[in-house]
């Protein structure tokens, strides 16, 4: 029986059909589901003639064009056609009419695919050529193959090894990645492997508050700032906020953030930073007490101090103590000066210049976190206005009734009034005192009065206080006396007789009168005879009556006023 022949167009893959590594493919041919053949472009070509399907056939040669065949290398990318010239109906074995050509199409592909990566779900950022990116991210791979199709996309993160890509890959480490990627498809083209490069920033950012100027632990002074420092490696600082209390958050300036708009007392900041790719950090809370009180200072006096008609008037004893107290941070220094010098930082109680006069004194004080009072308000509270008063009150004294200067001596007697003043220009008198033959007590200075101490020579000393206790003191001698004069009396002539124990003298008889006083002398002499009126005596008496009784009193009186008296007492005869 004769074999039937058929014609077959066979084309053989001289190659391995498939890629043994992922990493390394091999060309090879490919037949669709639609029996479309993709012929791998870089694969030669042979062409078989058989008269059946399952026959070896002969392979079909050409002798005019041997160099170009045999194999032979499809020249087209994409639909190549291998031809008859006229269709030949299968049953007559004639042309089919109208003639047609009859095509066999074989599309060549020898162009590897192309793929593409996307980043999806985070933000980024690009600086000095890298790209950033944050948390979420998604990278995905997209291939085409314009003839064959891709049969496979293998993508290598960060040095592992390539695997087969089938979905969208998470990024979950940080720092800088590398993404290499290709594609392979059907008929074994192989795409040059692509590298991606970014960074992925999953950190937030740190951020510290900082204060420029003076803090004591969370107690700020009112001329301190606060700063932020706030630092990001990787994709950088996008922008800080901060806020104070309850108010809303604010982008921080960069610069120092001034505090003169809180109120004293305790406050709380808080801040938070964001990175270039969304990253933000926790919000922070500092909370301080915001000082910007001086202390108050306080002026007080030791020693002696009088205040009148708003002066104030001290002694060259008296010091000034300086005390302050502060609401928070603490007292650090008090600081004075007086009349206009340079302050100088207080230790202890000091003394005025020991210059009489007025005198003023300022003071401030400074807390631990150098707060201090300022303009107007500096020394409202803190200054002083004070009269040193270094000289005691002058001092005068004098005596009223019966005294006696000799040129060396001053007398006075029982009778003689003490009288003592004094006057103080500055802080004024405060009383008068004195003191007797070098008492140590005091006796206080009321009125005038007269001197209660025996005979003889006796010292004075008078003091004077003024109001801050400034003494001045006045000494002197007197002397004092207390003993009256001695009355002496003498008749012309002799008694003639004795009556009731008195003499009996001559009607024309003269009584002479006479006194003696051993210290200051006599000054007067008085006499009353009978029940006549008293007079000064300044001569002898006579002209007395016969045959009468005489009662002759007699007073005599020194020059300080002692005073003594008699009686002389006798009978007139016929």
């Amino acid at each position: 029986m004769k074999k039937s022949h058929y014609l077959s167009l066979l084309f053989l893959l001289i190659a391995p059909s498939l890629f043994a590594q992922k990493t390394e493919a091999k060309p090879k041919y490919y037949v669709d589901k639609d029996s479309t053949l993709y012929w791998n472009k870089s694969l030669p070509v042979f062409i078989k003639l058989a008269s059946s399907p399952d026959e070896q056939g002969v392979n079909l040669t050409s002798k005019e064009f041997s160099q170009y065949s045999n194999p032979l290398f499809l020249d087209t990318e994409g639909p190549n056609f291998i031809r008859t010239r006229y269709a030949v109906d299968k049953d007559t074995r004639k042309v089919k009419l109208p003639k047609t050509e009859v095509l066999f199409e074989v599309v060549a592909d020898g162009t590897a695919p192309s793929t593409i990566i996307s980043y999806k779900n985070a933000n980024n950022y690009f600086h000095d050529n890298k790209m950033y990116y944050g948390r979420g991210l998604m990278v995905e791979l997209k291939s085409n193959d314009q003839y064959a199709g891709v049969e496979g996309v293998f993508i290598n993160v960060n040095g592992q090894s390539f695997v087969e890509y089938t979905q969208a890959q998470s990024i979950s480490e940080e720092g800088n990645q590398t993404i290499q990627y290709y594609a392979t498809d059907k008929v074994g083209n192989q795409e040059a492997i692509k590298t991606a490069t970014f960074v992925s920033d999953l950190t937030p950012p740190s951020i510290t508050h900082n204060i420029n100027g003076i803090s004591d632990s969370n107690t700020i002074a009112s001329s301190s700032t606060i700063y932020f420092t706030a630092i990001d490696p990787l994709s950088g600082i996008s922008k800080s906020y901060y806020r104070f209390d309850d108010q809303p958050f604010t982008v921080y300036p960069g610069a120092n953030l001034n505090l003169t708009h809180l109120e004293d007392g305790p406050h709380a900041l808080e801040y938070y930073s964001e990175d270039m790719v969304g990253n933000r950090s926790l919000n922070s809370r500092f909370e301080f007490y915001y000082d910007k009180l001086a202390p108050l200072t306080a002026s007080d006096i030791i020693g002696d101090r009088y205040i009148f008609q708003d002066k104030v008037y001290f002694s060259g004893r008296t010091k000034m103590k300086l005390t302050a107290i502060d609401n928070k941070a603490g007292v650090k220094e008090i600081n004075y000066s007086i009349d206009n010098g340079a302050f100088t930082v207080y230790d202890q109680p000091f003394y005025l210049p020991n210059v009489q006069g007025n005198h003023t004194i300022k003071f401030y004080s400074v807390d631990r976190l150098s707060n201090k009072p300022t303009g107007a308000e500096e020394y409202k509270h803190n200054i002083n206005l004070v009269f040193l008063d270094l000289t005691g009150p002058d001092l005068n004294h004098s005596f009223t009734g019966p005294t006696f200067k000799s040129p060396d001596e001053f007398f006075i007697g029982p009778y003689s009034l003490f009288n003592a003043s004094a006057y103080d220009a500055q802080a004024g008198l405060q009383y008068i005192s004195y003191s007797l033959d070098d008492t140590q007590a005091e006796t206080r200075y009321d009125k005038p009065f007269t001197l209660k101490v025996p005979s003889g020579i006796h010292k004075v000393e008078l003091f004077g206080y003024d109001n801050v206790n400034n003494r001045n003191i006045n000494q002197f001698k007197i002397h004092v006396d207390n003993d009256p004069p001695q009355i002496i009396s003498n008749f012309s002539t002799n008694a003639t007789e004795q009556r009731d124990n008195l003499g009996v003298y001559p009607a024309y008889t003269v009584l002479f009168l006479a006194a003696t006083d051993a210290i200051v002398g006599n000054d007067k002499i008085y006499y009353q005879i009978n029940d006549a009126t008293e007079v000064l005596y300044t001569s002898p008496i006579s002209a007395f009556q016969s045959g009468k009784r005489y009662d002759v009193k007699v007073r005599a009186i020194d020059k300080v006023g002692n005073e003594s008296k008699n009686t002389i007492s006798f009978f007139t005869g016929k």
